[in-house]
């Protein structure tokens, strides 16, 4: 039962991006830059995680041994995410919200990135709620961190970049194909969205079925 509610929050929070095209306008930046903020609170939390993981065997996990804390490893990661986090962003914000989107509003751009996008906003409460809930339950309550490894996150290259880099290539190729050889050109937005969602609801559920939790690296 467990599993199947942790299935069904994966599916329903990764449809936000699609239920923002069709109730509030959404183009391919509010997309991907909600994806990427996203990708920064995670990484916040996942900062959490290695300081507080302690990295024991099995038959340890009733140690009486102190706990330790990863604070140079958590910080070392942070500024590492961060780092790419922003080269990442200026990519999103150039290319996807001002070149490639010549139609888009810029100021409803500008807006979004200053956090004067309502839904925008309440979405990235909702991310960050889901994951302050998973560490509390899936981390610390139910005592994952003690086996949990501290250098198991990765810092540099994960699925996130993977998944961004699959969705622009084909969401532009799919953009190019559905505007210039079809009838549907106007939906080449919302493909382009969903076409990220797949991806990013893809890679989640594998990640969950691999280690039975939700760790977004």
């Amino acid at each position: 039962m467990k599993m199947n509610i942790v299935i069904f929050f994966i599916v329903a929070f990764n449809l936000v991006p699609i239920f923002g095209v069709f109730f509030y306008n959404w183009e391919p930046f509010e997309a991907f830059w909600f994806f990427w903020v996203e990708t920064l609170i995670l990484a916040c939390f996942n900062c959490i995680c290695i300081v507080f993981s302690q990295g024991r065997l099995k038959d340890a996990e009733n140690s009486t041994k102190p706990l330790t804390y990863n604070f140079k490893k958590g910080l070392k990661y942070l500024l590492i995410r961060f780092a790419i986090f922003l080269f990442y962003a200026m990519f999103i914000i150039v290319f996807i919200g001002f070149v490639a989107n010549t139609h888009a509003d810029k100021g409803k751009v500008l807006g979004t990135i200053l956090f004067q996008n309502k839904f925008f906003n309440l979405s990235l409460l909702l991310s960050i709620a889901s994951q302050a809930y998973y560490l509390v339950f899936y981390f610390f309550r139910s005592g994952a961190f003690i086996t949990s490894q501290p250098d198991s996150y990765t810092a540099l290259f994960d699925s996130r970049q993977l998944i961004i880099h699959i969705a622009v290539v084909l969401g532009a190729v799919g953009g190019i194909y559905l505007t210039k050889n079809t009838n549907y050109g106007n939906y080449s937005s919302t493909f382009i969205i969903s076409l990220l969602c797949i991806c990013k609801c893809t890679a989640e559920l594998f990640n969950y079925k691999s280690v039975g939790k939700i760790k977004v690296e």
